[in-house]
């Protein structure tokens, strides 16, 4: 075995024998299994508006009734017989909004829905069940349209409706004409096939909280790969050794490269099991991403978005290892560089720049907190010109690598000059 493959096992040994590493892996799995089987402790009452009886169910059980009745409809396209059918079912049903100012004169709108109840129990039972056929198909169109609308809406005026959502979107980003250009020409298919997406939308949301929760156990575990050597004063020994100050280097930087893309497998493949396993997948894979992101520009099913971010969990995950890496080595200091760590994410998480700022806006929705999570695939901005563009997710696939690249230079280049001080 070579120099450099005693020292990468060595090193690979050295991170998995820290009980910091096992702690924060273990505290990562643990979060986002109770996000994928929390639904399985919650419980909820229904009371029957006549009989004053009330029942007791699981919040699983709710939702696998929603499922059932949502997944008869998948493969069905939205046009104008399955509106008209669910408009038949809602025939007694008026949506009113309604406004109310708060103390701080904030008007806050909401929806309210009233239906006509018979004096036969019978029929009102049997009105109830028709309506709840076709809720899924009635709360996704009414999204799309609006409260009032809903009741009335042909195919026609609803693609017209989502469309003006997507025009409206555009705007706010303060897209050029080359970018609207752009995606005139490549624009979602209609009409639209619906199917229930309970398990590809759940999975999509938790892609940010993967992210967030990865980085911040890098932030822990890779802290001190460079910064313990300096507490314990072997830098000078290991900087004076034969391969100390190239190839143990690289040894560092590979070893920790490659736990850090192990764990974003693991905890991504266990999450996408997880919610395989509670909800299910089946044909929701196939569809449309605009089926749960309405105003959504691109032209890809939610599978292929569960794996655009996957991909993308990965790439981020390998560079926040080379960036904690680098603040190591940088800042000697373990604490330091994880503190630096959580401001990084934190900080990129919660930011916000105006659109109108547009350099600045897309730089900042290019960092992995904002790049890796469900509404990205609103951003419609660009990067390129001259008819020459790549969406946010392929320039993410081209920098994360670059700037981990850039990083692991900069970072050897800090390691071999930077003067040992304070002895």
């Amino acid at each position: 075995m070579s120099q450099l493959g005693i020292l990468y096992q060595y090193e690979m040994k050295k991170i998995l024998k820290k009980k910091m590493t096992w702690i924060s892996f273990c505290g990562v799995v643990l979060v986002m299994a109770f996000c994928c089987f929390g639904v399985l402790l919650n419980r909820y009452v229904l009371t029957d508006a006549q009989t004053g009886e009330s029942v007791y169910y699981s919040a699983y059980e709710r939702a696998m009734d929603r499922q059932a009745r949502g997944e008869k409809f998948n493969g069905r396209l939205i046009d104008d017989i399955l509106l008209r059918e669910m408009q038949v079912a809602y025939a007694d049903v008026q949506t009113q909004e309604q406004e109310r100012v708060t103390d701080n004169a904030t008007i806050n709108v909401s929806a309210v829905t009233t239906a006509e109840v018979p004096d036969d129990p019978a029929e009102a039972e049997r009105l109830s069940q028709q309506r709840r056929q076709y809720e899924a198909i009635y709360n996704y169109v009414r999204g799309v349209v609006g409260n009032e609308e809903v009741h009335t809406v042909d195919a026609a005026a609803f693609y017209r409706a989502r469309q003006q959502m997507i025009r409206d979107y555009e705007h706010a980003l303060c897209l050029t004409e080359g970018e609207q250009e752009y995606w005139r020409r490549h624009e979602a298919q209609t009409p639209c096939v619906y199917y229930w997406d309970m398990g590809v939308s759940m999975m999509l949301v938790s892609s940010r909280t993967m992210l967030a929760l990865t980085a911040l156990m890098i932030g822990m575990v890779f802290s001190g790969v460079f910064a313990d050597e300096h507490i314990r004063k072997t830098d000078q020994l290991v900087l004076c050794s034969r391969h100390g100050r190239g190839m143990l280097y690289l040894a560092k930087l590979l070893a920790s490269m490659t736990l850090a893309a192990a764990a974003a497998l693991l905890v991504g493949g266990a999450t996408l099991l997880s919610f395989g396993v509670v909800y299910g997948y089946g044909e929701s894979w196939n569809a449309p991403l605009q089926i749960y992101l309405e105003s959504s520009p691109f032209a890809l099913t939610m599978g292929q978005g569960i794996v655009i971010l996957l991909v993308l969990l990965l790439l981020a995950t390998v560079l926040h290892s080379v960036l904690a890496l680098v603040l190591s080595c940088w800042t000697r200091s373990g604490v330091a560089s994880m503190s630096l760590m959580m401001v990084y994410t934190l900080g990129t998480l919660f930011a916000n720049v105006p659109e109108r700022l547009r350099l600045l806006s897309q730089c900042l929705y290019l960092s992995p907190a904002k790049a890796v999570c469900a509404s990205a695939f609103y951003d419609a901005r660009l990067v390129g010109g001259a008819g020459h563009y790549l969406t946010f997710w392929q320039t993410g696939m081209l920098l994360y690598p670059l700037l981990a690249l850039g990083l692991a230079l900069l970072g050897g280049l800090i390691y071999r000059r930077w003067q040992i001080s304070g002895r």
